[in-house]
């Protein structure tokens, strides 16, 4: 990401530089936003670890992978630290789980939407009149992508992923679902990684692509439009 927007024929330096600076931003945001829902959550469910450790907080450095941030900007995927939870303290603790481990997620589909509402609004009020304008859209859409990614593929059934944590709270724990993905997580995600790269390399298909265009382009937009 961070080499197509620095070196893309398309963009003057001084655009390569706002649209890295947007980049970086809507990342901490809408990452900070995920793992404070997290944290929100399980304080509410009766647990304070996540408090103890600083992270209920809106701070983005509180919540910032340095790793999972050199991801994101060299290959579009990152990830932030995560929130220190111990689901023996929920007042419920199955409830606890599929509360916690969901509130991510809508938080980032809340942050798209939101995004998305907006963009649909200017879009018809205003339009695209000057460069200011235009660079507010970019940071919607960036707004849109990125909270949608992190929506759908933190719902995916795969430890340590939040949809792993909400499927398996309606298991027991001696399933053997829980220990074969727990064990072979890694092995899991970098095949379905290698796995799209090799059919985008092929057939020119992005499961990405196609991935992130599901709620982009038929829950987002629709709801947007729906709104103004």
């Amino acid at each position: 990401m961070l080499y197509y927007i620095l070196f893309n024929n398309y963009n003057s330096p001084e655009q390569a530089v706002i649209l890295f600076l947007i980049t970086v931003v809507v990342f901490f945001i809408s990452l900070t936003a995920h793992e404070f829902a997290h944290a929100l959550t399980a304080y509410k469910m009766g647990d304070n670890t996540a408090k103890l450790a600083g992270r209920l907080t809106l701070n983005p450095f509180k919540h910032l992978s340095f790793l999972g941030f050199i991801f994101f900007l060299l290959f579009g995927i990152g990830w932030a630290k995560p929130t220190p939870v111990n689901p023996l303290n929920f007042k419920k603790y199955r409830q606890g789980i599929r509360i916690v481990s969901s509130s991510g997620v809508i938080a980032n589909f809340i942050l798209g939407l939101i995004a998305s509402v907006i963009y649909a609004i200017l879009m018809n009020t205003v339009g695209t009149v000057n460069l200011a304008m235009d660079y507010i859209f970019i940071i919607l859409e960036y707004f849109m992508i990125v909270n949608s990614f992190l929506a759908l593929f933190n719902i995916l059934p795969i430890y340590p992923l939040d949809g792993f944590k909400f499927v398996t709270s309606f298991m027991r724990a001696d399933n053997k679902f829980i220990h074969f993905s727990i064990k072979n997580s890694n092995i899991i995600i970098l095949l379905i990684l290698a796995l799209s790269l090799i059919i985008e390399a092929f057939t020119n298909f992005s499961i990405l692509s196609w991935y992130l265009s599901i709620i982009y382009n038929y829950i987002y937009i629709p709801l947007a439009l729906l709104g103004v």
